[in-house]
């Protein structure tokens, strides 16, 4: 039965680590260089369209089933089978990222990405020397019990790696601030599972300690994009737990690089992209940028009546939102009529939900407030 690639992105590598899931028999081409090339070109191609597209597209472009791709780039990001954190090695002679490469039948390896020309170097002692420099730095990083797996706790105390020509030249740059990691060995789909449990659990602190690890090595102030939803779905959930602990101006990054990546991974109509956008929307409300919440809103509704539909729940709700923030900005009438209008449709469509009856509160709370300040609205200009 073939794996679809999609899963194959978001999993860790097989337990018999020489059965690789290809649809495409080995060659004398698959060479260290040829499959960290072939990584490089994916994960580069997948910064603007996606790593399911992304693996498609190079697979087809080098004659390779698209299990295969998936399961090299899989193997370069897993944080599970790694003997050292992606994202943490760089060469000396080039400059760019080492990613794990393995072979059919032979020990695992660290390449450049893309392959600059030096050999490739050997994970076991590279592993094996980060952990004892971790150990020997940061043990209080190192939880209790967990001295075998010190080199997964390395992005903690080390911000970047140097690997020179052999496994002992290496050039640690140390964090000014080490970080304690939270179970580091999880997937960030799994991360993903255990944060929302723990959300859901009421354990806030716990949420976001864990979401924090998965996206230590993320910089949300940049350009780029999450290669994968699960990624960008773990910055939605981290801004809404800092959103909740009134940690307005850290969540903001977060949801805006967290709603930039859905949407270009699943579209502004996906679940995802508007769930992302509503959290974003109420960031900006809490932080005073009302203009831009405002903005936020009514693309919000835009995206929920052509995802379900204009008398929708989460449509009316996005409306009634929208309202707030406009008479929060000082437009009060404006406010006033649209939500007298969102609160008819309310009613109409959904004449016992509760949402109606704080509508209405609402609405005469602002009736309330335009008579108590004497505004001089025009005639025939009211929401009644």
């Amino acid at each position: 039965m073939a794996i679809p690639s999609a899963a194959l992105l978001d999993a860790p590598p097989l337990s018999k680590e020489d059965d690789m899931p290809s649809r495409t028999r080995p060659t004398s081409a698959w060479t260290p260089a040829f499959i960290a090339d072939t990584v490089a070109e994916t994960l580069d191609r997948a910064a603007e369209h996606g790593l399911t597209w992304a693996t498609g597209d190079v697979a087809r472009a080098h004659g390779l089933s698209t299990a295969t791709v998936a399961e090299w780039v899989s193997r370069a990001r897993a944080v599970q089978a790694a003997p050292t954190p992606p994202g943490l090695l760089f060469c000396r002679t080039c400059d760019q990222p080492m990613i794990l490469v393995r072979m059919p039948g032979s020990e695992q390896l660290y390449l450049c990405r893309p392959a600059c020309g030096r050999k490739p170097m050997p994970a076991a002692p590279l592993s094996d020397i980060i952990a004892k420099a971790v150990l020997h730095h940061s043990p209080h990083l190192v939880p209790r019990g967990k001295s075998a797996d010190a080199a997964s706790y390395a992005p903690g105390p080390i911000q970047r790696i140097t690997v020179g020509a052999t496994p002992t030249d290496l050039h640690i740059t140390w964090r000014l601030v080490p970080r304690q990691l939270t179970r580091p060995l999880l997937s960030m789909a799994q991360r993903l599972d255990y944060a929302r449990r723990q959300a859901d659990a009421g354990n806030r602190p716990a949420a976001i300690e864990v979401l924090h690890t998965g996206l230590l090595q993320i910089d949300p102030a940049n350009d780029s994009n999450a290669l994968d939803t699960a990624t960008a779905k773990a910055a939605t959930l981290l801004a809404q737990q800092h959103l909740a602990d009134g940690e307005h101006h850290t969540a903001l990054p977060w949801v805006t690089w967290a709603h930039r990546s859905l949407r270009q991974l699943l579209g502004a109509t996906s679940a995802e992209a508007r769930d992302a956008l509503r959290v974003l929307a109420a960031t900006h409300r809490r932080t005073g940028n009302l203009t831009q919440a405002a903005n936020c809103y009514s693309d919000l509704i835009r995206h929920h009546t052509e995802a379900e539909g204009p008398r929708a729940l989460p449509t009316l709700a996005a409306q009634a939102t929208l309202a707030l923030v406009l008479h929060q900005g000082g437009q009060c009438l404006a406010a006033r009529q649209l939500l007298a209008r969102t609160f008819t449709t309310h009613r109409g469509a959904h004449p016992h939900h509760t949402d109606g009856v704080r509508m209405h509160r609402e609405l005469e709370r602002m009736r309330d407030t335009c008579i108590s300040q004497h505004h001089d609205h025009p005639p025939g200009h009211d929401d009644r």
